[in-house]
């Protein structure tokens, strides 16, 4: 291994977590979610597959825990907060580092979120990301050649926090808090991934407008055998758009700049949101 291998792997991740999930209103086509069709790959039951493990998630109307591999993530519609172990953080056997990395959102021009109750473009806020590669792998189909090329490596895990404002269309401020995350595990037997996103949209008088709540899910079997995914929304806010990652990121389920599988899948609304 020649001395300069760390560095060009790092510069990787980061390429790899540039691509994880936010994109400008340019980079895709957002359509309305009604316009969502099944992805071709999908089999029956993909809303009961567990998902990567490593990950669990409890959640209702006003709060979200996430515990994942050395971290521990709460949000509410007043505050979201991360608290990181750095010994036990992702998959430290790997030999890859811990990597950081704040997004200053202000001034981009970025896909606004649109939501049941409102359409809101974001002002000002960051959007802060820790994340840690177990191993540089290529993801199974329907993960396409673009997506692997700027995501090369397994995320084990991806934690990201945004928090900032909005405007509505009537120009009204309100406050956001999204939590980004990604649970990725490729072993001998298969690959998994658990992939939520959850948010509040919070008004002057501290009202939740508008709440994200968009889980993904895929698990497959060793080379992609019998690969089943989908996406469940218990939220106010889902868009279809097409993705910048090839033929195949086409139809893809997002939320304003935030893409929750970077490939079309189908969605499943559960009874009780």
């Amino acid at each position: 291994m020649s001395p300069d291998t760390p560095v060009t792997r790092s510069a990787v991740t980061v390429l790899a977590a540039l691509a994880a999930g936010l994109l400008p209103v340019s980079a895709a086509h957002a359509q309305p979610a009604a316009q969502a069709r099944p992805a071709a790959h999908a089999q029956p039951g993909d809303h009961a597959q567990p998902g990567a493990p490593g990950l669990k998630i409890r959640e209702n109307r006003f709060r979200v825990t996430a515990i994942g591999p050395g971290f521990v993530l709460k949000l509410s519609p007043r505050a979201v907060g991360v608290r990181i172990d750095e010994e036990r953080f992702g998959d430290p056997s790997g030999g890859n580092p811990i990597e950081r990395q704040t997004i200053d959102l202000t001034g981009r021009t970025l896909r606004p979120f649109e939501c049941e109750n409102g359409t809101y473009t974001i002002k000002t806020g960051t959007f802060e990301r820790t994340w840690r590669i177990s191993q540089f792998a290529r993801r199974p189909l329907p993960y396409t050649e673009g997506f692997a090329t700027g995501s090369p490596g397994i995320f084990t895990p991806f934690v990201g926090v945004l928090e900032g404002t909005v405007a509505d269309a009537e120009g009204r401020t309100l406050r956001f808090l999204i939590s980004d995350l990604v649970q990725e595990v490729l072993t001998e037997d298969g690959f998994s991934a658990t992939a939520p996103i959850h948010g509040f949209f919070v008004d002057e008088k501290g009202r939740v407008r508008d709440r994200i709540s968009l889980i993904g899910r895929f698990n497959s079997g060793r080379d992609g055998r019998n690969a089943v995914y989908g996406i469940e929304d218990r939220g106010t806010c889902r868009q279809i758009a097409d993705l910048p990652f090839g033929p195949g990121s086409e139809r893809a389920v997002v939320t304003g700049p935030l893409f929750v599988l970077p490939f079309s899948a189908p969605v499943t609304v559960p009874r009780h949101r």
